[in-house]
């Protein structure tokens, strides 16, 4: 079968975000920088507040359980699971795929887990068709994932404010082989690898195990190991990353910037999330702003698929792209067509 007589679509989507939020102003004291910085510049007026129970592994399920609530999806239908959320979970050494395999009784797919930080979501659409393709008897995939690496993050350190905005998340989407509505069409992924060691919790692994004493200090929340090197490095890449990565997905699916109606991005500050849209030769009115929700990892681009369809910027046949970003540094955007398949 050649690709171009191959389609797969997405039926239906799981969002869960905590029922909490905390303001900006009452975030404000607690990271020492002011609220109009923080709505301004930084890009969020209020973001989700993880509770007791909002674990990364936990709000995935909830999100999937949502999902096939949605679409009447029987679990034993599901011939594969790809985790797509954060490693950062409730246990060390615990494949999250599995486990929501388990939750929810898909009990005819095998499951494995996947990693790309926030560029996660787009990999997961691409690994899942790709995977469909090569495998005819995969059928039905559902992609689930968490994120709360936001809970790694030390308000006390100013270098990293650039990650105040995070929050947590579960998201789920299921897709089928020629389901001819909302087609994933084709993904782009560019990693920058310069800054692979800029960003990362150094204490916890095989090199740095964990001691008393960096349990006490909290010191095995997360370091970012060249604040200056890393802002230069990724000046002077990111913005051609994040279009490199919406170009190569848009020109393998047969397009250009053109012909697309809405971009769900993850959370960035508003200059950069403007740059990016000028340079693809889009407005502001082409593109989600999650100011109501800050950086909620993974489920950045469901949030913003679901503004633009309450917005009415998505319509039948419109090219709707999801682009990621994340600490590695890795970039990846996924297209995909809107509606029913002419």
């Amino acid at each position: 079968m050649e690709k171009k007589d191959f389609h797969v679509g997405l039926v239906g989507w799981g969002l869960y975000l905590p029922e909490n939020y905390i303001t900006a102003e009452e975030l404000s004291p607690q990271i020492n920088i002011p609220v109009n910085i923080i709505k301004e510049k930084m890009g969020f007026c209020k973001k989700p507040l993880g509770g007791p129970d909002d674990h990364c592994v936990a709000m995935g399920i909830k999100a999937a359980k949502q999902c096939l609530e949605k679409t009447g999806v029987d679990p034993q239908e599901i011939d594969l699971i790809i985790w797509a959320g954060e490693d950062y979970k409730e246990y060390v050494c615990w494949t999250a795929s599995i486990a929501v395999q388990e939750a929810i009784g898909a009990k005819n797919a095998w499951a494995f887990d996947s990693a790309l930080r926030c560029a996660g979501t787009p990999l997961s659409l691409k690994l899942a068709k790709d995977l469909m393709f090569a495998n005819p008897e995969i059928k039905t995939v559902l992609i689930a994932g968490g994120n709360t690496n936001c809970y790694l993050i030390d308000y006390r350190r100013p270098e990293q404010s650039f990650m105040f905005d995070m929050a947590p998340s579960g998201l789920a989407m299921l897709l089928k082989r020629d389901w001819l509505e909302n087609e994933v069409l084709e993904s782009h992924i560019i990693t920058e690898s310069s800054m692979c060691n800029d960003v990362m919790s150094v204490k916890g692994g095989t090199k740095n195990p964990l001691t008393a004493d960096d349990v006490a200090t909290e010191s095995w929340r997360i370091n970012v190991t060249d604040p200056e090197g890393m802002k230069q490095r990724l000046g002077a890449t990111s913005l051609q990353a994040f279009t490199g990565a919406v170009r190569g997905a848009l020109k393998r699916s047969g397009l250009t910037e053109q012909d697309v109606a809405w971009v769900c991005p993850v959370h960035i500050n508003p200059k950069a999330h403007k740059a990016i849209l000028t340079d693809l030769g889009l407005t502001e009115d082409h593109g989600a702003y999650l100011y109501d929700y800050g950086h909620c990892g993974h489920g950045d681009q469901l949030i913003g698929l679901e503004m633009g369809l309450r917005q009415g910027k998505i319509q039948e046949g419109s090219v709707v792209v999801f682009l990621g970003a994340g600490t590695g540094y890795a970039f990846s955007a996924t297209a995909i067509r809107w509606g029913r398949r002419q």
